[in-house]
This record gives C-alpha cells, structure tokens and sequence, in this order.
C-alpha cells in the first residue's frame, strides 16, 4: 500500500514537471535568435510562454531581454508593447538582468532612436525610461553615458513629427508622451544636474504645443509631469522657473491668445498650452513649491478658462 500511494506522488511530481515543462518548453525546443518579429504568429508562440512565468530560473532574462528588442519595432500590439517592452521592463525591475546586458540594451536602444520606424524610436525611448529609472535605484551609467542620452532624448524630441496616440490596428504609437518619460526619469535621477534640468525644461517647451497638432491622448499630463518635477525638486532657481512660465504669456503663432478663435493653428496651440498649464497646477496642488510660481500658475489658469 505504501509503495502505491509513493508511487502516486512520484506520478503527480512527474506530470507537474512535465507540465511546467511543456509551459517553458520553447526555451527547451527552439532558440530565441532564431525566433524572427516579423513573422508575428510563430514570435507570439514563442514568446507567450516566456511572458506567463518570466522570473522563473529556466527563462535566461540576459540572453532574452536583447533578443527581444526587435520585438519593439513589430506593428502587432501584443508582441510590441505587452511581451517585448514588458518582459524587459519585468526584468529590470526585479534586477534580473547584469550590468553588461544593460549597457548592451543602452546602446542598442539609442541606435534604434534614430529609426526610421516610429515604433522602433517610441518603444525604444519608453525602455530607455526603464534604463534610466534602473540605473536610478542600480548605478551603472557614467555621467557621460548619461549627457548623450540626455542629449539624444532632447534631440528625438525636438525631432518628433508622429503625433499618433493609440491606433485602431496597431495600438499604442505615442512617440512623445514616451520620450516625456524618458525625460521624467532624467529629472527623478540624483545625479541629474541643475544645468541638465534646464536643457529639460527648454526641451518640454518645444513640444507643448506643435503647429497644427491638437494633443488627445494625454501627452500635455505626461510633459507636464517632466516640468512639475524639476519644479519640486528644487534644484532650479525659482527665477529660472517663473521665467519659464512667464513664456506662456504670449503665443507663437499669433499676436495674442484671443486671436486663436480666428485659425485652426491658432486654436490648436491654445488647446495644448491650456491643457499643459492645467495638467501642471494640478500636478503642483498641495506639493511645497514656491508660493509665486503657484501663483504664476493660478493666473495662467484663470486666463487660459476665460478663453472659451
């Protein structure tokens, strides 16, 4: 009797392995470099897998976090932004992966910045973010690794022209709202300095309110976050800052704001700067800043409400 019932728990040990086995098993049966993102449904049968369990010791998060940044540039929605960007995001979070594999993931994703393909340069700038709040909690960038990307990020800014937010087919594409991030992590990073924090702030102001480009999927609330924590962190002067605001006063593609009712170019720029100066004044509500920067903000946004 004893040697049936040991008999049956080495069965169900058995079927167990082999069913975790079976869930892991194109780690086992196929290598992941040859797994091609361009062919969408044998990626997906690969990399679904991988997704269910990613920490377990079996997934070699290394090997695969590089392997999966073609994955990036795939116009499938699944593949792109739920398997690729959050496998390597799950990975850096839980410090699966060594310094070598992010440093190769920092260079390989700067090239891919510079793509042609907007998923490539959006996908790649929202990994970075990940990069950058990584080498927050886990230095292992140099101060110059970290200017030139600071500076690659402000130039894929200023250079964006694909204003896309989430697409029917595609998914998700919004290339600005990503590089907002990437430019948030800068201002959250400890070793981010004063004159750093300007060129930030100079980079944010090119993109509040693009000719002719009405904001919809909540790029002004994720550029606004970049501003509102250079504001509380306070490494600036607040003279900086309130000249910064100041700006707002006046627009660019007009003499004054009450001309925007007269041209779509016009009211696209006041839709955008008004959302962008609320999203800030909410963002800095009940948060210890300097009470005339508030201030500044406060007359903005009873402004901006008037124009309607």
């Amino acid at each position: 009797m004893l040697t049936v019932v040991l008999k049956s728990r080495l069965g169900r040990l058995v079927l167990s392995w082999i069913a975790t086995a079976t869930l892991i098993c194109p780690i086992a049966t196929a290598k992941a470099t040859d797994i091609d993102c361009l062919d969408t449904e044998s990626a997906l049968e690969y990399w679904r897998p991988v997704r269910q369990q990613p920490q377990t010791n079996e997934v070699p998060a290394d090997e695969l976090a590089l392997v999966l940044l073609p994955c990036l540039g795939s116009p499938n929605p699944e593949l792109r932004d739920q398997i690729a960007y959050e496998l390597i995001m799950t990975w850096l979070r839980s410090e699966r992966l060594t310094d070598k594999t992010r440093e190769k993931l920092l260079a390989d994703l700067s090239g891919m910045m510079t793509s042609d393909s907007v998923f490539n340069r959006s996908f790649a700038a929202l990994v970075l973010s990940e990069i950058m709040r990584s080498d927050t909690n886990r230095p292992f960038m140099s101060n110059e690794a970290r200017q030139n990307l600071l500076d690659l990020a402000v130039r894929s800014l200023g250079h964006e022209d694909d204003y896309r937010g989430l697409d029917a087919d595609v998914g998700w594409i919004h290339p600005v709202a990503h590089l907002s991030d990437l430019l948030w992590r800068f201002t959250l990073h400890p070793a981010t300095t004063p004159e750093q924090m300007l060129t930030i702030l100079d980079a944010v102001r090119s993109k509040i309110a693009p000719d002719g480009i009405f904001y919809t999927y909540n790029e002004s609330d994720r550029l606004a976050r970049v501003v509102s924590t250079v504001i509380q962190k306070n490494s600036i002067e607040s003279a900086d800052i309130a000249a910064w605001i100041n700006g707002f006063e006046k627009p660019r593609s007009m003499e004054k704001w009450s001309d925007a009712f007269s041209s779509a170019k016009g009211m696209a720029e006041l839709h955008n700067t008004k959302l962008f100066v609320r999203a800030l004044s909410d963002q800095l509500t009940d948060i210890e800043v300097d009470s005339k920067i508030l201030e500044m903000l406060d007359t903005f946004v009873e402004e901006f409400t008037q124009l309607i």
